[in-house]
């Protein structure tokens, strides 16, 4: 319910859109906005999780970019830090004075030393940290404890000196023990202390932010010294075979130490260490860029609407679909080069539950369209593909079978389908490809052959083979078949219906095969299916609202619009409102057509209203529907669902000659009148009931006859009718408008005779919404030729 009165809030807004988008349109909007609704609602739970990550590391393994090269790692294959070997303390404290002697930049000892047993080899390392200064940091480290505990691991402040510290937290990985983000800064102890991969990466200042971890580097590219390769100081030693000078160290495990191993895209043991310099290659190259799944599907979501209201035909859809979808490897491959990280799994779940919602509604359409006795398709697939395939040429044949509802009653139920399958069978008898379609007692198919005669010709033949019964069900039965034809003529839709009208004139005794006319004959066939279309109209939105200004004469401004009735159809061009109309009586439809034009003209007003053009909106009533409660209901839920104000609502009662029971009718009005919205006779002055109702019914307003109104100037009658029924209007207390006013030179005369509204062409033919909003900011000063 909410989302139908959102769509028609847009309708409103755009100025009848109905009119101008088509139904299919609006659906596929709609399977638009559930497809991004649902993936938003999969991307609050992570769903589509695991597929970025997969993504991620496709795109790690084809970025292929270069780290700087300004961090190197020193990796030592055992355990430096062990307690129980405290001799080793001796090298790492021989490595750092060489790295000292190489002219390091910066080192950042990865690696968290506690006090020991043997103070010598303490104090040793507590040297050769104190010697390198400021350019050497320690790395306090954050690993799992029990459970869910994170412990804290430093450095004995022994052996740490005044040494600066940075934090690694090797806790700080996803469910699948990824690092795709690190912090910029972690708390330690109430203070904000840098990571080890800002530290690396340059940044000065700790932050409680995050920022993604580009893993595109070659990892074999990034420089390695094993410890063993540092020599132990002899100024004549051989140099690594990796330049250190100026260059900061990452001093840590390698990953054959126990309990050190880290995955990483492309290797499932990596040091620990190797993460934060992946993580400090990414700040130097500036490769932090994160979008996340709001804005892909944003973006997306942006393209699909765009490639909807662009692209018309399903031709054009298909290869606007296929160059969107096309959009995600290309971006894929161009973010991997770049350094951006994509979520881009989300909009693959978009798209597919589009496509998903797509192939269920044209699934629903294939079923709608298959008989469910026989499996032939119905005779709406061979509009529908004389429509797609744009035939303009043959023939539509229809046969009537004779007798089917009888028959039918007559069979078993497995038997009717048999029953129908079995006449098929006989139709293709000289094509066995034809196809045939199946919808009650019709069955229709397309003759190429634009020769009428000898399509008649064939049929005769085919009625020939229908001679015989047909064995069904252990039963011999009589089959009678008749035949209705139309020429195409560029019309497929008509000339079906007309085709359709044609068989159900056809009888097996005196006209076995009816051939429908074309021209005048055409449209009265049309006529035939007019009542059918109107549903589709109003859904396609053919069937729209334009508005005619109404103009209070001493103010000289619009005082209120009548909203006015129209229907455009595709193939038959403009349709007369009182044609069409008819229809909507005979039909049994009035009802629904006036809620749909008091929808749309209560929308449309309440965005007059928001406009700041607060003026009154009237709607045409017909005086048949004053017959029965419903049509006060029916206002009344219009007015709840658009919240337009009632008091400026008036509800023009036409054809009040019509009106059965005055009381009856009287008693709906009051309703209506309750609901706040005002009563208007429209059309008064013709009709022999106009005064009677008049008399007896409760109106506001009276709306004088155009009769009246174009004779104004030139019968003195038509002068006298005028003035006296404004003089009643006013006794009376009640608005008199005069309606259908052509000439601007007449305004005086009603000026003269007391009508207080006037409506015409003279000020302004019927407008849309969008023209209305423009016309309103002109003003009567202005001549009227640039009103119309």
């Amino acid at each position: 319910m909410g989302e139908t009165r959102i769509l028609k809030a847009a309708e409103a807004i755009v100025g009848g859109g109905r009119a101008l988008l088509s139904r299919r349109l609006f659906e596929r909007l709609r399977h638009l906005f559930w497809a991004g609704l649902i993936t938003l609602a999969t991307y609050a739970v992570l769903l589509f999780e695991p597929v970025d990550q997969f993504l991620w590391l496709i795109q790690s393994r084809i970025a292929d970019r270069h780290p700087s090269g300004d961090v190197v790692f020193v990796g030592s294959d055992e355990a430096l830090n062990d307690p129980t070997a405290p001799e080793r303390r001796y090298k790492v404290a021989a490595a750092l004075d060489e790295l000292d002697r190489l002219g390091v930049g910066k080192v950042f000892l990865d690696v968290t030393f506690e006090t020991s047993d043997n103070p010598a080899a303490d104090a040793r390392l507590a040297r050769a940290i104190a010697d390198l200064g400021p350019r050497i940091t320690l790395v306090d480290q954050i690993v799992a404890g029990t459970g869910s505990e994170r412990i804290l691991r430093k450095t004995s402040p022994d052996i740490a000196s005044p040494a600066g510290r940075v934090v690694s937290d090797q806790t700080d990985r996803n469910f699948f023990g990824f690092a795709w983000e690190i912090h910029y800064g972690y708390e330690v102890n109430g203070s904000l202390v840098r990571s080890l991969g800002a530290a690396i990466g340059g940044v000065s200042e700790p932050s409680r932010k995050k920022f993604s971890v580009d893993y595109g580097f070659a990892s074999q590219e990034i420089p390695f010294l094993p410890l063993t390769a540092l020599n132990s100081g002899n100024p004549r030693a051989t140099r690594p075979p990796v330049d250190i000078t100026g260059k900061a160290v990452v001093f840590g495990h390698t990953n054959i130490v126990p309990g050190t191993q880290q995955p990483i895209p492309g290797r499932v043991n990596a040091p620990a260490s190797v993460i934060d310099i992946y993580a400090g290659e990414t700040l130097k190259a500036g490769n932090t860029r994160y979008l996340r799944a709001t804005t892909i599907l944003s973006i997306f979501a942006l393209l699909l609407i765009a490639a909807l209201l662009a692209c018309r035909t399903r031709k054009r859809r298909w290869v606007a679909y296929a160059a969107i979808f096309l959009t995600i490897p290309a971006l894929f491959v161009a973010s991997s080069k770049l350094g951006t990280r994509l979520d881009l799994s989300y909009a693959l779940g978009f798209l597919g539950f589009y496509a998903a919602f797509r192939w269920r509604a044209r699934w629903k359409r294939r079923v709608e369209m298959v008989n469910s006795e026989t499996g032939l398709p119905k005779l709406r697939a061979l509009e529908s593909r004389l429509i797609r395939d744009k035939t303009g040429s043959g023939h539509v044949v229809i046969a009537k079978i004779q007798n089917y509802e009888r028959v039918l009653k007559t069979l078993r139920s497995d038997d009717k389908g048999s029953y129908v399958l079995k006449l098929v069978d006989r139709l293709r008898a000289a094509d066995p490809n034809l196809a045939i379609y199946s919808d009650g007692h019709h069955l229709g198919w397309h003759v190429a052959s634009d020769d009428t005669n000898a399509v008649t010709d064939h049929l005769e033949g085919l009625r020939a083979i229908f001679a015989a019964p047909v064995q069904v069900g252990g039963f011999s039965v009589d089959v009678g078949i008749t035949f209705g034809v139309a020429a195409i003529d560029d019309d497929p839709t008509v000339r079906l219906a007309a085709a359709i009208a044609a068989a159900e004139e056809t009888s097996e005794a005196h006209n076995p095969i009816a051939v429908a006319e074309t021209g005048s004959q055409s449209d009265l066939l049309w006529d035939i299916s007019l009542r059918a279309r109107i549903d589709e109209a109003m859904e396609a939105g053919e069937i729209y609202c334009v508005y005619q200004p109404k103009i209070d004469l001493a103010s000289k401004s619009i005082a209120g619009v009548e909203a006015l009735v129209r229907w455009h159809d595709p193939a038959r061009g403009f349709i007369s409102p009182q044609h069409f109309i008819q229809q909507c009586e005979k039909a049994g439809r009035m009802e629904h057509l006036t809620r749909y034009v008091l929808q749309s003209a209560c929308s449309a007003g309440q965005l007059l209203h928001f406009r700041g053009r607060v003026i009154s909106m009237a709607v045409n009533i017909s005086a048949t529907l004053l017959g029965d409660m419903r049509i006060a209901g029916i206002v009344r839920n219009v007015l709840q669902a658009t919240r337009f104000d009632p008091s400026y609502l008036t509800l023009e009662i036409t054809e009040t000659a019509r009106i059965s029971d005055h009381t009856v009718a009287a008693s709906i009005l009051e309703e209506l009148r309750s609901l706040g919205v005002k009563i208007s006779m429209d059309d008064f002055g013709v009709g022999a009931a106009s005064f009677e109702a008049f008399y007896e019914l409760p109106f506001d307003e009276l709306k004088i006859d155009r009769l009246f109104v174009a004779n104004m100037a030139k019968d003195p009658k038509a002068r006298a009718i005028v003035s006296s029924i404004a003089a009643m209007g006013r006794e009376a207390r009640i608005t008199v408008v005069a309606e259908g006013l052509e000439n601007p030179q007449d305004i005086v005369l009603f000026e003269e005779a007391g009508c207080q509204q006037v409506q015409g062409f003279a000020f302004s033919r019927p407008l849309s919404l969008s023209d209305l909003l423009e016309y309103q900011d002109f003003t009567l000063n202005r001549p009227a030729a640039n009103m119309v």
